[in-house]
């Protein structure tokens, strides 16, 4: 494919397959929010819904109207009962969010885990967007209050928990909380919103990015010291991708100039962290740039395509080969993974061998696919 067909590729399939099925099956009209999965039959599975699912379906049904792949009627309802969902049966009165719920909005997990508390805060900016209610910037804000209160570190970020109460310090929900700000700062003009962003641009920038080798890393003590195994620590290609794309946005609404990091993360994740013979995204790697995890989710295939398309238009046009090849061969590859049973779905992991496993699809993954879908459409031409 070139460019040109893999973007009516997607726009069809989101116009077509995805969204027939996921605002049919994929929205519970009986008690309201998103289905965790469906099956390849495109049948809903009975399990705990996590908040998470909640607000990224949110976002990608605001992006399919955004990208008239969906009706502005279809589109406004799911993201209205969502947020509707999200806040009755998640929002705790302290502030925070909960892990997980039933169907029907019994509690399963009350682990108010870092992950959790970022993507309900992004959620209640993508529903703000669509309709600025004061009352989804209230819950936003209690929800920052929370965090500042009870979940501070005192090097700076603040504490994941699981779900026995262990803390630990990880980049990748504050990855998360920074893209949530970032959707605030640019539909609002709060401080609050700027403030938070700046500490988390800081946070990456000073502690997350080790400075030897320039790679941003997974897993830290309370110091935020990064964690490490015979000299070595983890991280993530897709992570990087990810960052990358956000620190783009993040220079777009600041001025701040962070080009020469965000270039370097993308190029070495690039460089060291796929295949080019198999046109893959590695899952995880050691700081010494050997693969820790040969094996290829879809989602890090999306963070190269969203990075890539938006980079290159920073580069002169002599050097913007490296990131057009990234994005088309990480589009080939994403496509891959919509070869399912039933169309409008897809896998979520390709082995090291190259082969796909698994008998349903994560609604949470749609939100990675669109976010990739909707830049590569936008701005690889």
């Amino acid at each position: 494919m070139n460019p040109s067909q893999r973007i009516e590729f997607s726009k069809n399939w989101l116009t077509n397959d995805v969204f027939p099925l996921w605002s049919g099956k994929g929205i519970d009209r009986k008690n309201g929010g998103f289905e965790e999965n469906l099956t390849f039959e495109g049948e809903p599975m009975e399990m705990p819904r996590r908040a998470m699912v909640q607000s990224r379906q949110i976002y990608s049904f605001l992006t399919g109207m955004r990208m008239n792949t969906i009706s502005k009627d279809v589109g406004t309802f799911a993201v209205n009962q969502g947020v509707r969902y999200m806040i009755d049966k998640y929002q705790q009165p302290s502030g925070e969010f909960s892990y997980s719920v039933l169907a029907d909005g019994t509690p399963k997990s009350m682990n108010p885990d870092l992950y959790t508390q970022a993507f309900a805060l992004f959620g209640l900016a993508q529903a703000y967007q669509l309709d600025p209610k004061p009352e989804y910037k209230t819950r936003a804000k209690d929800l920052i209050k929370y965090l500042y209160r009870e979940r501070s570190v005192k090097a700076g970020g603040f504490t994941e928990l699981d779900e026995k109460g262990t803390v630990s310090f990880k980049s990748n929900p504050h990855m998360h909380m920074f893209e949530s700000a970032i959707a605030w700062m640019q539909i609002d003009k709060d401080q609050e919103w700027w403030k938070l962003g700046e500490e988390l641009a800081n946070l990456a920038l000073t502690k997350f990015i080790d400075p030897q080798t320039g790679i941003l890393g997974e897993y830290f003590d309370e110091k935020w010291n990064h964690l490490r195994d015979n000299g070595k620590f983890v991280y993530e290609p897709g992570h990087q991708f990810e960052w990358s794309w956000l620190f783009s946005l993040y220079q777009d609404l600041t001025g701040k100039d962070c080009k020469a990091v965000r270039h370097n993360l993308f190029l070495s994740a690039d460089k060291h962290g796929t295949d080019p013979v198999r046109k893959i995204a590695f899952d995880e790697m050691w700081s010494d740039f050997t693969p820790k995890l040969t094996s290829s989710r879809f989602w890090p295939q999306c963070e190269r395509i969203k990075a890539a398309v938006r980079l290159a238009k920073e580069v002169p046009a002599t050097e913007q080969a490296v990131y057009h090849k990234a994005a088309d061969d990480a589009m080939d590859t994403l496509f891959k993974f919509f070869a399912t049973p039933k169309k409008g779905m897809w896998y979520d992991q390709l082995s090291a061998q190259d082969t796909f496993s698994g008998n349903f699809s994560k609604s949470s993954s749609l939100y990675h696919i669109i976010n990739a879908l909707e830049e590569y459409v936008n701005l690889r031409n």
